[in-house]
């Protein structure tokens, strides 16, 4: 329903890359200057997947977001954004990239607690933010469904 329009799957394709080349970039992975290099080294494997992971799921459900407040009466709820908020903040994991100490010199303690939480916990918060965004997608899916109240120019 929602990805027969063309312009929806679009939008999916251009948030995925718009959050694999965020993520990437965070990560230390894709570099821009002075030359643009891609490197991925072994031990980053797992998160580099999971973001992957993320990063499609997010342009997945921000467009059925989209969709659904474009062209449904139903009212969405608190766990459909909670995944993308919570894929935001795991996926770009400020400790594990130069914000790490944006954030050290800016914020002081309070940071460095923040970036040790975020660098011991990234693999189960990224795990946990898929899970979020799995149930952000069942949750419009059956939301769409289910309802019969959609507007009558869907075109």
């Amino acid at each position: 329903m929602v990805f027969n329009n063309k312009f929806y799957i679009f939008l999916a394709s251009a948030i995925f890359v718009s959050f694999w080349i965020v993520f990437s970039v965070l990560g230390e992975l894709l570099f821009f200057a002075p030359i643009l290099v891609f490197y991925l080294p072994s031990d980053a494997i797992p998160v580099f997947v999971l973001s992957n992971m993320i990063s499609a799921l997010m342009g997945i459900v921000l467009s059925m977001n989209v969709y659904v407040l474009k062209n449904t009466k139903v009212k969405m709820n608190k766990s459909s954004f909670m995944g993308s908020s919570v894929g935001l903040v795991a996926g770009g994991c400020a400790s594990c990239s130069s914000l790490g100490f944006i954030l050290l010199t800016s914020f002081g303690t309070a940071s460095v607690a923040v970036s040790t939480f975020l660098s011991v916990y990234q693999i189960p918060l990224l795990i946990s933010s898929i899970g979020l965004l799995l149930w952000s997608y069942y949750s419009i899916h059956n939301k769409l469904t289910k309802s019969c109240v959609l507007k009558e120019n869907m075109a």
